[in-house]
C-alpha cells in the first residue's frame, strides 16, 4: 500500500467497513480482460478470516470463469464523500473506506451449506436472522447456486473527512 497513512489495521473498523457495504465487486480471470461484477453478498468472519457468500444463476458467466479459476479478487467501499476546503482544485479531495482482498472461490453444494451461505446473505442485507423471517425453501436453495469466497488476504484504508 503505497498511502501508509491511510492504512487501516483496526479489526473493528474492518469489521464495521463490512457491515455497512452493501455491494461487493468480484473480479475474475476471463481470456483477454478480467471480469468484474457487482454483488450483494452475506459474510461470516472466522476468527479475522473472511468468508463472502454470493447467490445467483446455476450457470452463467461467474460460474464458468470460477470452474476454470478460482483465484479472485474483490473490492467494496463507502462512506463517500467529497472534501472542500477551499476554491481551487487542489483544496478538494475525497472521503473514503475502501477494502482490497485476495482469495479464492468455490462453489457450494452441499444443502446445509447452502442454507447457512444464505441465511448470512440475508442477514447481512436485512439486518435479520432466522427466525425473524421464513427460511428460504428447500426448492430455492436447489435451484440456487451459491459461491464461496475466502479470502487469503484484505487491506483496508480511509481517508477520513477532516474536524471541523
Amino acid at each position: 500500500m503505497r498511502r501508509k497513512d491511510r492504512e487501516v489495521s483496526d479489526f473493528s473498523q474492518i469489521k464495521q467497513l463490512v457491515k455497512n457495504c452493501h455491494v461487493v465487486r468480484i473480479a475474475l480471470f476471463d481470456e483477454e480482460y478480467p471480469y468484474i461484477v457487482p454483488v450483494n453478498f452475506g459474510n461470516i468472519w472466522e476468527g479475522e478470516q473472511l468468508k463472502l457468500y454470493v447467490h445467483g444463476a446455476r450457470q452463467g458467466k461467474k460460474i464458468s470463469l470460477i470452474n476454470v479459476n478460482s483465484a479472485v479478487a474483490i473490492e467494496m467501499d463507502d462512506k463517500h464523500q467529497l472534501i472542500e476546503t477551499g476554491d481551487i482544485a487542489e483544496d478538494y479531495s475525497y472521503a473514503y473506506q475502501s477494502l482490497i482482498g485476495f482469495g479464492h472461490a468455490k462453489i457450494i453444494t452441499d444443502l446445509e451449506q447452502k442454507k447457512i451461505a444464505l441465511n448470512a446473505l440475508m442477514e447481512h442485507e436485512t439486518g435479520r436472522s432466522l427466525p425473524d423471517f421464513n427460511p428460504v425453501p428447500e426448492r430455492v436453495i436447489k435451484a440456487t447456486a451459491i459461491i464461496e469466497i475466502t479470502l487469503d488476504r484484505y487491506t483496508m484504508k480511509a481517508h477520513e473527512m477532516p474536524k471541523m
